[in-house]
């Protein structure tokens, strides 16, 4: 058992390092307000190429997430992350993410084409799992990360759909006071997306939201080579994490809520279930209107 927790530590470790941007220097552009803005007030259509229907790339829109992790002894913990649309290209934006712990701000580009989200940086994956330093780079290959609303209208809203990304780098930490390392080149990871349900309401930190839409998302990470040192047996083995997630969206505000419905590890040909790992919830929103 011991085996399959150092091996859920590695992986969940490599999806908070993905997509790993250098720190930027605060400034007023992307210091998040957290006021409250109305609940159920919809911002109006901007209209814009990254105006996508559950990711509003608007100028200045600005979210606040509470996300919770299981520490030590299951004991819940809490941190915070801040967003902020800093910049908004042809086809592209700036965003910004504010680890509230630290003070520290990184900046991503999120890819858009006439309302879809093409490439999006992988900040509702850092759910903090440990101590963990690395340099991961996870490149986008193909797919779509979240349709248009035309695309939703025009598929009746049961969409279906698919990311792919790389991951290439490096990465270490320690798990039970012993050393583990794990390298990867160009390791599949892929999301399988499904609009599950529709016409829902939703009560979150930041309020009560109607016509949420469920959308279940599996993510599958394919890892070839994984070596370790654990209590003087050393690992080498190929084995996928499969993870199950719930993502509820707002027309117009965004992501307003993301948990684990489930998650299996392949070990030797086996699936092994995990439990649930962290929950992200929309405490604040500052959406330009």
């Amino acid at each position: 058992m011991k085996t399959v927790s150092l091996i859920l530590f590695i992986l969940v470790a490599l999806t908070t390092a993905c997509e790993k941007k250098e720190p930027q220097p605060v400034d007023e552009a992307v210091v998040l307000d957290v006021e409250d803005s109305p609940v159920g007030e919809v911002p109006l259509a901007n209209n814009g190429p990254c105006d996508n229907i559950f990711y509003p790339m608007a100028l200045d829109n600005q979210w606040t997430y509470q996300i919770q992790i299981e520490g030590e002894g299951r004991i819940p913990e809490f941190s915070e992350l801040g967003l902020t649309v800093a910049e908004v290209n042809d086809s592209s934006a700036i965003l910004a993410a504010l680890d509230y712990d630290t003070g520290i701000v990184t900046k991503s580009t999120v890819d858009c084409d006439n309302g879809a989200i093409i490439n999006f940086p992988m900040t509702e994956l850092n759910l903090v799992f440990g101590e963990v330093a690395g340099d991961i780079l996870l490149a986008y290959t193909s797919g779509i990360f979240m349709p248009s609303e035309d695309a939703f209208i025009s598929g009746g809203w049961t969409n279906t759909w698919k990311t792919d990304f790389s991951a290439s780098g490096l990465i270490s930490g320690m798990f039970d006071n012993n050393p583990v390392t794990v390298n990867l080149t160009n390791s599949p990871v892929s999301m399988d997306w499904q609009l599950s349900e529709k016409d829902l309401t939703l009560q979150v930190p930041a309020g009560i939201f109607n016509d949420v839409v469920l959308i279940k998302r599996k993510l599958t990470f394919d890892i070839s080579s994984l070596k370790a040192t654990f209590e003087g047996q050393v690992l080498d083995i190929s084995t996928t994490l499969v993870i199950n997630t719930n993502i509820w969206y707002a027309p117009n505000v965004g992501l307003l809520k993301q948990d684990i419905d489930s998650a299996t590890i392949n070990l030797y040909g086996i699936n092994f279930p995990i439990e649930s790992i962290g929950m992200i919830e929309l405490k604040s929103s500052n959406l330009v209107k």
